[in-house]
């Protein structure tokens, strides 16, 4: 069959084939775009979204609708469906801990990332309590005991950590927030009485813009254990979603709320259970991947690594709920969901870090087994400061000795399951 004659004027590539009508540098200049790799437009994140899911309906929203880095619908959507899970009571067993979603993630991303759009959007669509922002220890308790187990999104929040961090007047908040980490019971005397919370427990979400992190946030504090609490999520401009692509933002017109509004309807209808058991195939699933990113992140602080891994199972239940199983069993395809977001952390966390110069720290450690290589020995901190450009004193020649003294594992891959020690280190992190 034929195609159709047609205007030389409105030929397609097909029509001017069929037709005989490309010419020798034009058939070249086709099979040249045609033997050419089309680029890789697909969201980095995509990994972590169903197909059909609530997520995929919110995060295909904002990729339509607006300019704005997709890692911020995902992970307010995920931590949104958290938080309604802490409120209902839900918690999971792991090896005979108790785990609860609640989930703490600092997102950074450009300014103007449309946070606060983003969560109006998703409190159109499922129901979120939301515990007003907050920047005091005093005013933190006093919404606390009125918002136990609900979603805390504050903006600003590098400037809140380093409130937390390095002012006098805001230690208690320090400690507020290690205490509801560990859900041990907080309390506070007033003017007027006393306050107590004897099991809090809060989903925190926290944006800030990257650079203002950077100034607020030290490195020193990034390694410490209060900062090991948080898991980080980066989130950039996308360049095939320009600002002048959408001059207005249409996410809240009921007509493009409704898809998202439907899946919330399904996920509704699944009835919950407040005890949810992780299976023993789901936890050979999760040691798997345990050895194999561990194997590869071996740069990562182990503290890090672990806190960061163990959140599998709070995002775990997020997956079953969000993929609408009715039983109480979170089995391997739940794991496998969410070890594709405790990977991202991962990546993130590692690239975090990196802006703090880890980078150089390690171009300095390699420089300095070179010079050890040529050396035939162990070099002195005196030949690291003479012989390599960058080790400016004793202090960092000390440290690249030290961790040249360790010895090298990257084609570790640890094949025997995690000891009773191991499981101990894993509880007590998180």
């Amino acid at each position: 069959m034929t195609r159709e004659k047609k205007d030389p004027r409105q030929m397609d590539l097909l029509d001017l084939i069929e037709n005989d009508k490309l010419s020798g540098e034009r058939r070249e200049a086709l099979r040249g775009i045609l033997s050419s790799t089309q680029p890789d437009r697909s969201w980095r994140g995509q990994a972590i979204v169903p197909p059909d899911s609530l997520l995929d309906e919110l995060v295909g929203l904002f990729e339509r609708e607006t300019d704005t880095p997709l890692e911020i619908p995902a992970f307010l959507t995920l931590h949104a469906l958290a938080a309604y899970l802490l409120d209902m009571g839900v918690t999971v067993v792991i090896a005979g801990s108790i785990v609860r979603p609640d989930l703490w993630t600092t997102i950074l991303a450009p300014s103007g990332s449309l946070k606060t759009l983003a969560t109006s959007v998703i409190c159109q669509v499922m129901p979120v309590r939301l515990m007003p922002e907050t920047t005091t220890a005093a005013r933190f308790i006093e919404e606390l005991v009125k918002n136990n187990r609900s979603a805390w999104f504050q903006d600003e929040w590098a400037q809140v950590l380093k409130r937390i961090q390095n002012q006098s007047y805001a230690e208690e908040m320090h400690d507020y927030l290690l205490r509801l980490h560990d859900n041990k019971p907080i309390s506070r005397r007033t003017a007027r009485g006393s306050i107590e919370i004897a099991d809090p427990a809060l989903v925190i979400v926290g944006t800030t813009v990257q650079e203002t992190f950077l100034d607020n946030v030290s490195a020193e504090s990034m390694l410490d254990g209060f900062m090991q609490r948080f898991q980080f999520i980066m989130g950039d401009r996308d360049p095939a979603r320009p600002p002048d692509m959408f001059p207005i933002y249409r996410v809240l017109e009921p007509a493009k709320l409704e898809p998202a509004r439907a899946a919330w309807a399904e996920l509704a209808a699944i009835p919950l259970h407040t005890e949810y058991r992780v299976g023993l195939d789901a936890e050979e699933t999760f040691a798997d991947a345990f050895r194999r990113l561990f194997a590869q992140n071996r740069e990562i602080p182990a503290s890090f690594f672990r806190r960061i891994m163990w959140r599998t199972f709070k995002y775990a239940v997020v997956y079953h709920v969000l993929l609408s199983k009715a039983c109480a069993l979170i089995d391997p395809e739940d794991i496998g969901w969410a070890i594709r977001v405790t990977s991202m952390h991962l990546a993130d966390a590692r690239r975090l870090l990196d802006s703090y110069n880890l980078n150089e720290l390690e171009t300095l450690i390699r420089k300095a087994e070179t010079l050890q290589g040529k050396l035939g020995r162990r070099p002195t901190k005196r030949e690291l400061i003479g012989n390599v450009r960058g080790v400016k004193n004793g202090a960092v020649a000390s440290f690249i000795l030290d961790v040249m003294s360790r010895p090298k594992q990257e084609n570790a891959t640890p094949s025997a399951p995690p000891s009773a020690n191991d499981q101990e280190q894993f509880q007590s992190a998180a």
